[in-house]
């Protein structure tokens, strides 16, 4: 038996789908569009998503909701969705929108409709919907999935970010273990160094938080990421974003524990070739923060397939290794140039 957690290339998003070798999986985020994740689950013939888990309430996480309910209404057709977890205010904002806005144009009513959707499906069973915080735990044979941020009392602190409180996940499947770090940024991310342990954290694989982005706190990520310790580093970037990433500080960050030999991270891989490993120094300065044109996989898709004895084997969407071969400045090989440039 393996667990497969996949990473999709989505953009400057996220879409993870983590799965065992019969017909159900579980979902973290959807990116912003829904198709991607539908083709993929037809592909592997899931029908039944045990789980749902939108880490936080920003639309390269979620959907808008009126696309989100057509995708539920489509797969429920077909199969099933036993839990939805939503993140905090995920109707309260929603309602609040309706309220100030009804009647004002078609898209209004969508949300309306949307709206009594979902309302619908929580009063008749047929989706069970739960918010998340820390000590919410997943569990089905050998697979465990724990919420290590945020604490309730953390959640509801006024002005908190939601990108501070996005969903930390933990996937254990016997001996291994991975950590996904969604957005997580700022007081969001001091607040998770200061309250988990290292053996809540100590994982082989994480999604290294906001694609790619580096927080002002950047001493906070790096200790966060010192303990977790992974052997692998995931990035979930956009070859055309608009924010400048993945930044030249993150990908110092990861050469930097890639060649501390006290540290076991061996490699980093990213789904779209981005901008600091195709674009000089110079270049990227001329260019604000703007991306490349099109879109480039690099690795494509990214598939962890994971045992329980604690080993783990990667696969890609692409041949990535050709694909590095092939960019001029590619930072999972140390050649990008990224000393001057700050974003």
């Amino acid at each position: 038996m393996t667990c497969e957690i996949s990473f999709l290339p989505v953009g400057n998003a996220d879409c993870i789908v983590i799965s065992d070798n019969n017909d159900s999986a579980v979902v973290v985020d959807i990116g912003k569009k829904t198709r991607s994740l539908q083709q993929w689950l037809k592909n592997k013939n899931k029908k039944n998503i045990k789980r749902i888990y939108i880490t936080h309430a920003h639309n390269d996480h979620l959907p808008p909701l009126d696309k989100l309910v057509e995708f539920l209404d489509l797969w429920l057709k077909q199969g099933e969705v036993e839990t939805f977890c939503f993140p905090l205010s995920f109707y309260k904002i929603s309602f609040e929108k309706l309220i100030a806005n009804r009647g004002k144009s078609p898209k209004y009513d969508r949300l309306e409709m949307a709206l009594h959707r979902l309302d619908d499906w929580d009063r008749l069973g047929r989706i069970r919907f739960i918010p998340a915080s820390r000590y919410l735990l997943y569990t089905q044979e050998n697979l465990e999935i724990r919420v290590l941020h945020p604490r309730q009392f953390f959640l509801e602190k006024p002005n908190t970010k939601p990108n501070e409180i996005s969903l930390v996940l933990r996937v254990i499947y016997g001996d291994f273990a991975a950590i996904l770090l969604a957005d997580i940024e700022n007081a969001g991310l001091k607040e998770c160094v200061d309250i988990c342990k290292q053996d809540e954290l100590t994982s082989n694989v994480v999604k290294v938080p906001h694609h790619g982005a580096y927080p002002k706190n950047g001493d906070d990520l790096k200790q966060l990421l010192e303990t977790i310790n992974a052997e692998i580093a995931v990035l979930s970037v956009g070859s055309t974003n608009i924010f400048g990433h993945v930044v030249p500080e993150l990908f110092n960050l990861l050469i930097n524990l890639q060649n501390d030999d006290s540290k076991r991270l061996k490699k980093f891989a990213c789904t779209e070739v981005t901008r600091t490993c195709v674009k000089s120094a110079s270049d990227r300065s001329s260019m604000g923060k703007s991306g490349l044109t099109a879109q480039q996989l690099c690795a494509g898709e990214i598939t962890i397939l994971a045992e329980t004895s604690g080993k783990w084997t990667l696969k890609t969407q692409t041949d990535h290794e050709n694909v590095i071969s092939s960019l001029p400045y590619p930072a999972c090989q140390g050649r990008a140039e990224l000393g001057a440039i700050s974003i």
